[in-house]
């Protein structure tokens, strides 16, 4: 097994498409109703969405390989583009999604690893996520990383109000 990771163009869009639809379907899906889920996928995952943040200058994106297989992504963002205001330092880790049959291979730590590295390249003093309060694998995989609780917020799926996690890390 080799990984490796690259960083996301406007031609990776179906790709990105694709892949964040599936995985985070495979997070959520079955705590949501499929109409709600539905939509949500069409609206926050669209090309013309997708487009938008790859155009963003304080976003990026990573796809993670398994070998030459399209296994996991990572999005990152800085300033303004940060989904809640932390401070001028601060540098989020918005989405790390491993496709199901590439879990327990420590992909997602290998994004973790990208993730920390280009918040030391942007200067960052703290770095932070939201992980869904069951999501308890990937909180795991965060304490591991160093990531404490600090706060909390809602996030809405359609009718479904759900608890997320803040966690940060002080670099």
């Amino acid at each position: 097994m080799t990984i490796t990771i690259r960083k996301c163009t406007l031609a990776d869009i179906p790709a990105l498409q694709a892949i964040s639809r599936e995985t985070f379907a495979d997070t959520f899906g079955s705590e949501n109703s499929p109409e709600d889920l539905a939509n949500y996928l069409d609206e926050s995952y669209s090309q013309a969405q997708l487009k938008q943040e790859l155009q963003d200058p304080n976003s990026e994106f990573y796809f993670a390989y398994d070998d030459d297989q399209l296994a996991a992504y990572l999005k990152v963002n800085v300033g303004d583009s940060q989904t809640e205001e932390m401070g001028k330092n601060a540098f989020e880790i918005q989405r790390i999604y491993v496709l199901p049959q590439f879990k327990r291979r420590h992909i997602g730590s290998q994004l973790m690893t990208k993730a920390l590295e280009l918040a030391r390249q942007h200067h960052s003093s703290t770095v932070w996520l939201g992980v869904w309060e069951y999501n308890l694998p990937a909180q795991g995989m965060y304490k591991h990383f160093g990531f404490k609780q600090t706060g909390d917020h809602v996030f809405t799926l359609g009718e479904s109000r759900q608890r997320d996690l803040i966690m940060t890390k002080t670099l």
